[in-house]
């Protein structure tokens, strides 16, 4: 684990620190996405409010990296159905990259999944990140052109254990 940061998942009392790196992170970190649209994710799609109710309601999670009582980093997932979860958004702050932290919110990831029962997590990315997951055990499935919000984005996938019935028919929180 990066010395000096603290990872931990976020409760809704973090969404008010949290949400100004959230913020600057969509707006300077995805290229593939156009000013207008990075624009609405803050705005409305990603809002605090929505970010606070998906939050409350259990329909998501999200992992932290934190240093100085500030977030740096942070990996947004929401379990889907049939013992599988999706990773929306991982980003970790300029001047804290290549430290370590976007492995470990991955492997924090991963850990808790396993541990409500998912077998398999899925996760959508831009052309340059695929290097990175490929060399975090995920597997490349391919490439969807335009697709949501008009960017190409590449799939991946990684099985963390066995598929059990009991675990897709039970309610699965992260």
């Amino acid at each position: 684990m990066p010395k000096d940061y603290i990872f931990r998942k976020a409760s809704p009392r973090d969404l008010s620190a949290f949400f100004p790196e959230f913020a600057k992170s969509l707006k300077s970190q995805f290229p593939e996405y156009s000013s207008k649209t990075k624009e609405f994710f803050v705005k409305r799609e990603y809002c605090l409010e929505a970010l606070k109710s998906q939050l409350d309601n259990k329909e998501i999670v999200i992992y932290l990296a934190i240093l100085a009582s500030q977030a740096v980093g942070f990996l947004i997932a929401r379990y889907i159905c049939g013992g599988v979860c999706l990773c929306s958004w991982l980003a970790v702050a300029e001047g804290h990259r290549g430290k370590g932290l976007a492995s470990q919110l991955l492997k924090m990831w991963q850990n808790e999944a396993k541990k409500a029962g998912i077998h398999k997590l899925h996760l959508w990315t831009g052309k340059r990140n695929l290097d990175f997951y490929k060399k975090k055990g995920f597997t490349y499935v391919g490439k969807i052109p335009k697709n949501y919000y008009g960017a190409d984005d590449y799939l991946f996938y990684k099985v963390i254990q066995k598929p059990q019935e009991k675990n897709f028919l039970k309610n699965i929180s992260l």
